[in-house]
């Protein structure tokens, strides 16, 4: 599996697009300065719980955080969740001290560990957290600046009572504002990498920028583009608002170009895709989602069985480029377009 979810807080920046992106949402976050570019999300009263992943006998995720001192502390049970079947196995939970904060692993309200060390407010700071959900030979690593900061093995990490986990969510009770979150990244340990500890990484969300080869869908109004090139702090592109694309016909093809990574230009671990599809009416479709590789190569990603007719977020999490199943380079981005065929 490696590289199975993606938050950057940059291409969903509003209530509309995270109700289809994660299963449940509550509350919101308030968008602000990003850790190293970009955008990040404030921690408000909300949860935030990603799609299912399918088991993993290991769970990691490195996400960046900034905390300030003066808008009070967290209550417990706020934090980061690996899940089984939406119960906890694992949690990590921020600690408010008076000149610093720390970081508590935690099995429900059982404390598996506490960081000695105590981490300054008001600056950013990277962490990855590795976690075997098991109730009797379970082990956890926390890691700060991709250095070991707590660890523990042989002990319950299970709160479900059964190994392994399938989700992640972020579950913050208490309204916090000004703590943020940003270049959240959550990987499993089966198959290909990244499949381990993938040290501080960033997250950057590209939006549509022009039609791609293929246009043959058909616009609401205007052209395919100008109806799904959303930017984070515009209003979303819905049927009935500000237009859609629809097609009938079994083989039809749209295909999209999207705007060049600019801050990442060395190794890529995964690229996620997000498309949003409902049916016009009551009924069903399958619809593949597709890449062009600069080579003009069009391959398969996914099938997605749509059949509600409220729009859903698809996500594909792509370790390789499926064009050859090589490791992914900017070019393959830059150069590349993602798009959706009727299928049956």
């Amino acid at each position: 599996m490696a590289g199975l979810w993606t938050e950057g807080f940059e291409t969903h920046q509003i209530a509309s697009q995270w109700d289809r992106r994660y299963v449940t949402r509550t509350g919101s976050f308030t968008i602000q300065a990003g850790r190293v570019f970009g955008s990040a999300g404030s921690i408000n009263a909300a949860v935030f719980v990603a799609p299912s992943f399918g088991l993993e006998t290991t769970l990691g995720v490195a996400f960046g955080v900034n905390l300030l001192v003066q808008t009070g502390a967290f209550t417990a049970l706020d934090g980061l969740y690996f899940e089984r079947g939406g119960v906890e196995q694992v949690h990590l939970e921020f600690v408010k001290n008076a000149g610093s904060f720390e970081i508590k692993i935690m099995r429900g309200a059982t404390q598996l560990g506490i960081t000695t060390s105590a981490f300054v407010y008001a600056a950013w700071h990277h962490f990855e957290l590795k976690v075997t959900p098991h109730p009797s030979t379970g082990s956890f690593e926390l890691r700060h600046n991709e250095v070991n900061v707590l660890s523990a093995s042989g002990i319950n990490t299970a709160g479900s009572g059964s190994s392994q986990a399938d989700g992640f969510a972020m579950r913050f009770a208490s309204t916090s504002t000004n703590n943020r979150l940003d270049d959240i990244g959550v990987w499993g340990a089966s198959g290909a990498a990244p499949n381990d500890f993938v040290g501080d990484s960033v997250v950057e969300g590209l939006s549509i920028s022009g039609a791609g080869a293929t246009t043959q869908w058909t616009p609401s109004a205007g052209s395919n583009f100008d109806n799904v090139d959303d930017t984070g702090s515009l209003t979303p592109d819905d049927a009935g608002a500000n237009g859609f694309n629809s097609s009938d016909t079994v083989a039809q093809r749209d295909l999209y170009a999207y705007g060049d990574l600019t801050q990442i230009d060395g190794t890529i671990l995964w690229v996620q895709l997000d498309t949003q599809l409902a049916m016009a009416t009551t009924g069903s479709r399958n619809v593949k989602t597709k890449y062009r590789d600069p080579d003009t190569t069009v391959v398969d990603i996914a099938t997605k069985a749509v059949t509600l007719t409220v729009y859903a977020s698809f996500a594909d999490v792509m370790s390789a480029n499926p064009n050859g199943a090589t490791a992914w380079d900017a070019t393959d981005v830059n150069g590349g377009q993602f798009g959706v065929e009727i299928a049956t």
